[in-house]
């Protein structure tokens, strides 16, 4: 497999976030907002009747120093997620989070909050260290 074919688990949810929340198999989702976007241009624009009815709750956050901001969703009794999430998310950006964590527990700590599986979140890691690693092939 090349460097460039995503393999399989990798990226699975992007753009289906919505549905598979809806069918229940998916508790949370991330969208980063940068100022001046939309929720067309963040991928969450459909999230907000479900919001509105209570089948969905929603999390924010703003970065103080880039202004981007978070937006976590989740299905109801699945609210931890997103606050561990966003808890994660102010540490990493504090620097606190790597005296603790290394970057694959940080990956594998996010693909479980989002729901992947074991499989999907460690085929993510080979993929994304075979990214980082020049003339390496994957494994």
């Amino acid at each position: 497999m090349s460097k460039r074919t995503v393999p399989p688990g990798v990226g699975p949810h992007y753009g289906r976030e919505l549905e598979l929340m809806l069918q229940g198999d998916k508790p949370m989702a991330l969208f980063g907002a940068e100022p001046g976007m939309d929720a067309e241009d963040v991928g969450d624009a459909g999230f907000k009747p479900f919001v509105e009815e209570g089948r969905i709750l929603k999390f924010t956050q703003i970065d103080p120093k880039t202004s981007v901001e978070e937006r976590r969703y989740c299905l109801p009794t699945e609210e931890w997620r997103c606050k561990l999430s966003s808890l994660i998310s102010r540490m990493c950006r504090s620097g606190e989070a790597f005296d603790i964590f290394t970057s694959n527990d940080l990956a594998r700590l996010e693909g479980t909050l989002l729901g992947y599986s074991k499989e999907d979140i460690e085929a993510f890691i080979v993929h994304a260290a075979s990214m980082k690693a020049p003339n390496s092939s994957t494994v």
